[in-house]
């Protein structure tokens, strides 16, 4: 599948996810829930082999799997601020709830019920990883990094293997990442109040605590947690581009396919992609 073939399907299944999240109600009280095209990419990678009919099944599998993915990101939402009206929290539990039953509603008409399996495992450990970023149960930073990991990556490292595409699961784990740690980064140069940030700020100043020259005010704390979500951010960006140099795929063409998908990343070229291409 050929990446202007790609981003036709690409297409097809936005519009399906949309005509599904449509409802009016909701629309005028809470925010239209963001559609993530990279996901999208991703959950056709299982299905881009050489002779592989795109059909309907292939728009609702992917479909069930954003949906929920976007069930469980409404939930997040759901904040205690006097900002937001007792309405429009309880509208947006709801919601989160109506998209999470439109992933069952859809798999249930194609009798995917092994699917369904697959993906409430997914719900489970992102479920487990929120609870240990909440409640700091992690020991380290690479713990705290596991935790998000698995929250942003669950649904689709399950649903490659439910399809047996393994092979693709970790360069696209650390994909997703990246790209929730960029916005972590972004959250924080706007003052956002995210559990991620809380629970990183609250490990610096633990770790802070046991040197010697602990830290004194909230601009120091600010620049700690900066300076470590940058270095957060080159780490991944490089063991990304080492998965991608690594890989031996059935086409050299996924590699560039997955550098297309992470402009944000600004990799640098691939010379082994460049040379297999010819």
């Amino acid at each position: 599948m050929k990446f202007i073939d790609c981003n036709h399907q690409a297409n097809i299944i936005h519009q399906y996810i949309d005509e599904q999240l449509h409802h009016s109600y909701l629309k005028e009280y809470i925010d239209q829930p963001t559609i993530d095209r990279d996901r999208i990419f991703f959950l056709l990678l299982p299905f881009m082999n050489e002779g592989r009919t795109f059909n309907k099944e292939i728009v609702q599998w992917i479909s069930t799997a954003m949906l929920l993915q976007i069930a469980l990101d409404t939930h997040e939402k759901v904040t205690l601020s006097q900002h937001d009206s007792l309405k429009e929290r309880q509208l947006t539990v709801l919601a989160g709830v109506y998209f999470s039953s439109l992933y069952y509603k859809i798999l249930a008409d194609t009798d995917d019920v092994d699917l369904i399996s697959t993906l409430a495992r997914a719900i489970k450990e992102i479920n487990e990883s929120k609870i240990s970023i909440y409640k700091e149960e992690y020991k380290n930073l690479d713990e705290l990094l596991f935790s998000l990991k698995t929250r942003e990556s669950a649904i689709v490292s399950n649903f490659f293997s439910f399809f047996h595409e393994d092979n693709w699961v970790e360069v696209v784990e650390q994909a997703l990442l990246y790209k929730k740690l960029v916005q972590e980064r972004d959250g924080l140069q706007r003052n956002q109040d995210t559990t991620f940030l809380k629970a990183l700020s609250s490990l610096m100043l633990h770790s802070s605590k046991s040197q010697s020259t602990p830290l004194t005010n909230t601009n120091e704390e600010y620049q700690l947690l900066e300076t470590t979500i940058d270095e957060l951010i080159e780490k991944t960006k490089k063991t990304i581009h080492s998965h991608l140099e690594n890989k031996e795929p059935l086409s050299p063409y996924f590699k560039k396919f997955i550098v297309e998908l992470l402009p944000y990343a600004n990799l640098q070229p691939l010379t082994k992609l460049y040379a297999e291409e010819g």
